[in-house]
């Protein structure tokens, strides 16, 4: 949830800048949306008392979605821990790079990143124990913060090692060239490429490694997995502690928000670069995904979990049994599946936001635009991680209210499909617009050593 959408990128300026850069509203829409998808989920889990309606997609146990409200609204909140994890390493790239040119030293970058990784270790810790603790008497369940908090430190630690290496990359692209004479500026757009390539290299063996170190169906219940390993890279409960986002898990999505940012910087504001960037990765991913799944094999985790499939399906793959069920992919930990269909959406999202005219000569869509490019989403972006903190304390506090007023029905405080659900859901949304309007407000006054930043 790292907020800084400032440019421009240059790892060998250290130019003081005093002009406040400029943001890119297509990012913080994009964030913004992620926290209404987020919202979605927390809002039906303490809305709805009812464990099969808030159902998690694991390793060892995945639902099967028959009914179409339920398996789209859990498809589309997918899209937010990936989509918080890639922004964080984009954020990195872009908080790091605008300090650098008001002369922040590296140490001070360090110890930023530090700060601010245990500042949401710490948050998590706070939702463990006084609000998720209350509801399902776990002790300390490691949500999506404690990932983010742990890839923070070392998406930063990435970011730091980047700019030490940098200089024996181009260093060595000069000493490998063909002719003896070397243009610096060559050999610094090589050393770029090596370095990305680098990266990308790194994702890759980080979200396989996801699919080959998840045990097998059978090992559950049968295998102690120790608390390290569940605490670092296998979601499960061990003992007084759930651990549903183990931090290497979500590095890769880190990484890859990192590296768009290397690739992405320098045309920051030009919308259409990144509108045609975005809708090519949308659609690479989303091609890799079908790869992916219709054979339902590899890069996909135990795809047991599901009902066998009639005979003579294709590949007498369970997926190909339905579109819900070829949408229903494993997301603790992610699989191949889940990282190419999610971060395909994403990047289509993305380019989508960034399609947006600043006006048309139609009063009605100039509405329309107002409202998706300053409206609530603006809002929810430029204050994402006050939004999370406020409303994970809303919901529950709303659903308190609900059930002392009219209690359960059926153990059921209101289902998923039902308008009771939705409107609260969008009553609280409201409820929260005008807050995070002020608190950004409020946040973008102070300077950028200022605690309040972080929110």
């Amino acid at each position: 949830m790292v907020q800084s959408n400032d440019f421009k990128i240059n790892t060998n300026s250290h130019v003081e800048v005093n002009t406040k850069p400029l943001r890119v509203v297509a990012l913080d829409d994009f964030r913004g949306l992620l926290m209404v998808l987020q919202s979605l989920d927390h809002a039906r889990r303490f809305l709805t008392n009812n464990g099969s309606q808030v159902e998690h997609e694991t390793w060892y146990s995945q639902p099967v979605y028959e009914d179409l409200v339920p398996s789209i609204s859990r498809l589309v909140t997918h899209l937010a821990a990936p989509g918080f994890a890639f922004m964080m390493g984009f954020g990195i790239i872009l908080f790091s790079e605008s300090r650098l040119k008001i002369r922040w030293e590296m140490n001070k970058l360090l110890k930023h990143y530090i700060i601010r990784g245990l500042t949401l270790i710490i948050l998590n810790a706070y939702i463990a124990i006084f609000i998720n603790y209350p509801f399902n008497s776990i002790t300390f369940p490691t949500s999506v913060l404690f990932a983010l908090g742990v890839n923070f430190i070392i998406g930063g630690l990435i970011f730091l090692a980047g700019i030490k290496s940098f200089p024996y990359l181009v260093r060595f692209q000069k000493n490998f060239a063909s002719n003896d004479i070397v243009d610096h500026e060559i050999a610094e757009k090589k050393a770029e490429y090596m370095r990305n390539i680098i990266l990308l290299i790194i994702i890759i063996l980080l979200a396989i490694g996801n699919v080959l170190q998840t045990p097998k169906l059978i090992e559950y219940g049968k295998v102690d997995f120790g608390w390290w390993r569940h605490i670092w890279i296998l979601p499960g409960k061990y003992e007084s502690f759930f651990s549903i986002y183990p931090p290497l898990n979500w590095l890769s999505f880190t990484i890859f928000g990192i590296l768009y940012g290397y690739i992405t910087s320098k045309q920051a504001h030009d919308k259409r670069y990144n509108r045609n960037l975005n809708s090519k990765i949308g659609i690479l991913l989303l091609t890799l995904f079908l790869i992916i799944r219709i054979p339902g094999n590899f890069g996909n985790i135990n795809p047991e979990l599901l009902p066998l499939p009639p005979l003579g399906t294709l590949f007498n793959n369970p997926y190909l049994t339905s579109i819900l069920q070829f949408l229903n992919v494993i997301k603790y930990p992610p699989d191949l599946s889940y990282f190419t269909l999610c971060m395909g959406l994403n990047h289509l999202i993305l380019a989508f936001f960034y399609s947006i005219p600043s006006s048309t000569p139609y009063s009605i869509l100039n509405y329309l635009i107002y409202f998706l490019t300053d409206g609530p989403l603006l809002a929810f972006g430029r204050s994402a991680l006050f939004f999370y903190i406020i409303h994970y304390n809303l919901y529950p506090f709303m659903g308190l209210i609900f059930q002392f007023l009219f209690g359960y029905n059926q153990e059921t405080l209101f289902n998923i499909d039902s308008w009771q659900f939705w409107s609260l859901w969008i009553f609280g949304l409201a409820l929260l617009w005008p807050t995070c309007t002020k608190f950004a407000k409020f946040k973008g006054s102070k300077n950028p050593n200022s605690l309040w930043r972080f929110f």
